[in-house]
């Protein structure tokens, strides 16, 4: 179901959501977006090694937090960063300040 090198399969109930807020948030599309997600989301969970290739970073974060497998933490470092840009804000500066307090953005 997912690929492990620079790329990752998407979990297909995620992929027409991740489609849609990545044009809205500037980035190239779907793939991209979900990249990001779970780049910023196991920075925030701990990665010990955030410059490992992306299946050992997802390996130390299973191990490190208790996840079933790399699947079970991918979709949910997706469902997370949807959350967090979907979740409707008063004003682009307050959806900012929220994605930067939970690392999404610097």
């Amino acid at each position: 179901m997912f690929g492990f090198g620079n790329k990752i399969k998407i979990p297909a109930h995620q992929k027409e959501r991740l489609g849609a807020l990545a044009g809205e948030h500037g980035f190239k599309g779907a793939d991209d977006f979900a990249l990001h997600m779970i780049d910023k989301g196991l920075i925030q969970l701990g990665d010990p090694n955030p410059e490992a290739k992306l299946k050992d970073r997802l390996e130390a974060v299973v191990e490190l937090k208790g996840y079933a497998d790399r699947e079970e933490l991918i979709e949910h470092l997706i469902d997370r960063g949807l959350r967090a840009y979907s979740e409707p804000a008063e004003s682009r500066e307050k959806l900012e300040a929220r994605l930067r307090g939970l690392g999404y953005i610097e």
